[in-house]
């Protein structure tokens, strides 16, 4: 039994509603296979790139089938919690020192050529949870780049993001916290992907039973 302190739950208030971080985490890690068209995760190498620690909560302590899960994450203490307390092989857990305006202003700026803490190891699955919801288009572009250097030939990514229909480009939601959401038209979006070597499989608006999670995509490698 995993028991993850409530200090580092991320959590909207809306979510934390729902249900306890293991049952969430389930809940959107089934959302992640129905959209893959698959049962479970089973034999797959997972990459968690901004992780928190939902998706360990359930992992652990719901029974999550998968060959591997490596979680990345900014927050170094709640990352060396992880690594010091979760016992399945199958997990492990890397901090990384990206500069964000809102979770790390002092961190360093990423690049696309940036030392990854897992190796050259490549991943089946790159998932990204209110990720790219909290990147300016710089800083996301070179996350999908990152993405596209962990990824199998035949690998997915699948993260979320705040999308509009209106032809605008890219703002802040909120000028006054950058990055405290990051709202991009589905052009732009799609441009940043197109140009990192990415191909759209399938767009989502939110997930259903009431689940208050943003829209999502499925992208493989073009």
């Amino acid at each position: 039994m995993l028991v993850i302190p409530e200090r580092f739950n991320r959590n909207h208030p809306a979510i934390r509603a729902l249900g306890s971080q293991a049952d969430t985490g389930l809940f959107l890690i089934e959302y992640i296979c129905t959209r893959l068209g698959r049962a479970s995760l089973a034999g797959l190498d997972v990459l968690d790139f901004g992780c928190g620690c939902r998706f360990a909560d359930a992992i652990v302590n719901r029974g999550v089938p998968l060959n591997s899960y490596t979680g990345v994450d900014v927050q170094t203490d709640m990352i060396d919690f992880l690594a010091e307390n979760v016992e399945d092989p199958r997990l492990r857990f890397f901090s990384i020192d990206a500069q964000n305006p809102m979770y790390n202003p002092g961190g360093v700026p990423m690049s696309s050529e940036m030392i990854l803490p897992f190796g050259d190891q490549k991943f089946d699955l790159i998932c990204m949870y209110s990720v790219i919801t909290h990147q300016q288009p710089d800083d996301a572009a070179t996350i999908f780049n990152i993405a596209r250097r962990a990824c199998k030939n035949d690998g997915r990514m699948f993260f979320s993001a705040a999308v509009e229909d209106a032809d605008f480009g890219y703002r802040e939601e909120f000028p006054q916290a950058p990055t405290g959401l990051s709202v991009y038209s589905m052009d732009r979006l799609a441009q940043i992907l197109i140009a990192a070597g990415w191909q759209i499989l399938s767009f989502e608006r939110r997930a259903p039973s009431g689940m208050p999670n943003q829209d999502s995509f499925v992208c493989s490698m073009s």
